[in-house]
């Protein structure tokens, strides 16, 4: 639209105002970008401190029977794999941003059954 291009507008003030107006449009675009990009790191920051606060601590080994063993009575009875399945239900939770509905979750879980991750990949 320039005299530069297609020549439509030849007065310089409206090339000149169109230019500022144009230069202030991108560079407000631009900050409210940078913003958008550090509240998201924020969060991701917040849903981290979050899983490692949330973490239950190392989880205690299976005897190596149990691993080999695909009853699922001995997985109900056993503790560590009960706190394996605590902390990937926390971890889950955490990184989907519902850290609220974790408990609820695992008592839907424990109800049904499954409590011990061996189960979840039969």
């Amino acid at each position: 639209v320039s005299p530069e291009g297609i020549g439509l507008v030849t007065d310089v003030t409206a090339i000149q105002l169109g230019w500022s107006v144009l230069n202030v449009t991108a560079k407000f675009g631009f900050i409210l970008h940078l913003q958008y990009i550090k509240s998201k790191y924020c969060k991701t920051l917040d849903a981290t401190r979050e899983l490692y606060g949330v973490n239950g601590g190392p989880v205690p080994a299976k005897d190596p029977e149990a691993l080999h063993d695909g009853d699922a009575e001995n997985f109900a009875s056993d503790d560590g794999g009960e706190q394996k399945m605590r902390t990937l239900i926390s971890e889950t939770m955490v990184s989907l941003n519902m850290s609220s509905h974790t408990e609820r979750f695992m008592k839907l879980m424990l109800d049904n059954g499954i409590v011990s991750t061996d189960i979840l990949e039969r």
